[in-house]
C-alpha cells in the first residue's frame, strides 16, 4: 500500500519512539529531470544535494543510524556516460560536504564492494570514512556498489570458508557475516518516487522493517517529508509475527 503522506507534528505524536535506524531509497533522480526537461545529470545531481538537509533533520529527531542506497550492484547496466558521471558525483560531494559532516559530528560508514569502482574514489571513501570514525551523533552508512542479494551470498561463502558445519547454520551466524554485521536491522524503510519494492537493497534485514513508500520524488523529498514519514511509523504498532497479548513477554530489542 502506497502511504500518501499527510501533514502531521511528529513532536505531538504520544507513546511511540522513533526508528533506531532509517534506510532510505533515494528513487526518483531521472524523473524529476525529465518533467523539468534537464538532464539525468542534473537530476542526479539534484538528489546528492538533498542529502544532508534530510540527514540533518534525522539528527534532529535524535535517529542515531541511516543508512542510504546510492548505488547498487545492478546500476553498472546503466549507460556508460551515466555510471560514469555518478563517479565522479559521488567524489565531489565527498570533497564538498565532508569538513562540514564531520564538525557536525556525522560518522560515515561505506557498505559495498569498493573494489569495482575507480581508485580516487576508492580514496576518498576511505579517507572519509576513517576520519569521522571517532563521531557519535549520527551514523550515515552510504552503501554504494551494494546489493542485498550478493551480501548474502558473500555471507553464506564465508561460513564455508569458516568451516562452519550445516547443522550449525543459523540466521544469526548469515546476519553475522553481512556487511551490516554491526548495525541493528532497520525499523524503517522509505522509498521515493512511488515505486514499492526493496530493488535488491537490504533484503536480509529489513525482514520486519515498516516500509513508508511516497510519490515524492528524492530531489523534492525535504524536511517536512522526513517527519510525515516518522509521524507514520509512530502510529504504527509492530508485532514481529506475535499476537499483541504475547508481544511484551517477546519484546524485540530494535522495537
Amino acid at each position: 500500500m502506497v502511504v500518501e503522506p499527510a501533514a502531521s507534528d511528529v513532536a505531538s505524536l504520544p507513546g511511540e519512539t522513533l526508528p533506531g535506524h532509517v534506510a532510505i531509497i533515494m528513487d526518483g533522480n531521472g524523473r524529476w529531470a525529465r518533467e523539468r526537461g534537464l538532464s539525468r545529470q542534473r537530476g542526479h545531481r539534484a538528489g546528492a544535494d538533498r542529502i544532508r538537509a534530510v540527514v540533518e533533520r534525522l539528527g534532529e529527531h535524535g535517529v542515531p543510524i541511516v543508512t542510504l542506497f546510492a548505488f547498487s550492484t545492478e546500476n553498472w547496466g546503466r549507460p556508460r556516460g551515466e555510471v560514469d558521471y555518478l563517479m565522479r558525483l559521488a567524489g565531489r560531494v565527498i570533497d564538498r560536504e565532508l569538513d562540514s559532516l564531520d564538525e557536525a559530528g556525522i560518522r560515515l560508514r561505506h557498505i559495498g564492494d569498493l573494489s569495482p569502482l575507480p581508485g580516487t574514489l576508492q580514496r576518498k571513501v576511505e579517507s572519509a570514512v576513517a576520519r569521522t570514525a571517532g563521531n557519535d551523533r549520527i551514523t550515515v552508512n552510504l552503501a554504494f556498489n551494494y546489493g542485498g542479494r550478493s551480501d548474502i551470498v558473500g555471507a553464506v561463502r564465508q561460513l564455508i570458508a569458516d568451516g562452519v558445519a550445516a547443522g550449525e547454520v543459523d540466521a544469526e551466524a548469515i546476519a553475522s557475516r553481512l556487511a551490516t554485521a554491526d548495525l541493528p536491522d532497520p525499523d524503517l524503510l522509505i522509498r521515493t518516487a512511488g515505486e514499492r519494492r526493496l530493488s535488491n537493497f537490504l533484503v536480509w534485514e529489513s525482514a520486519y522493517s515498516e516500509y513508508y513508500f511516497t510519490p515524492t520524488l528524492w530531489p523534492d523529498f525535504g524536511p517536512q517529508d522526513v517527519d510525515e514519514a516518522l509521524g507514520e511509523y509512530r502510529r504504527r504498532r509492530r508485532r514481529f509475527g506475535l499476537i499483541p497479548e504475547r508481544q511484551a513477554e517477546h519484546a524485540h530489542p530494535d522495537a
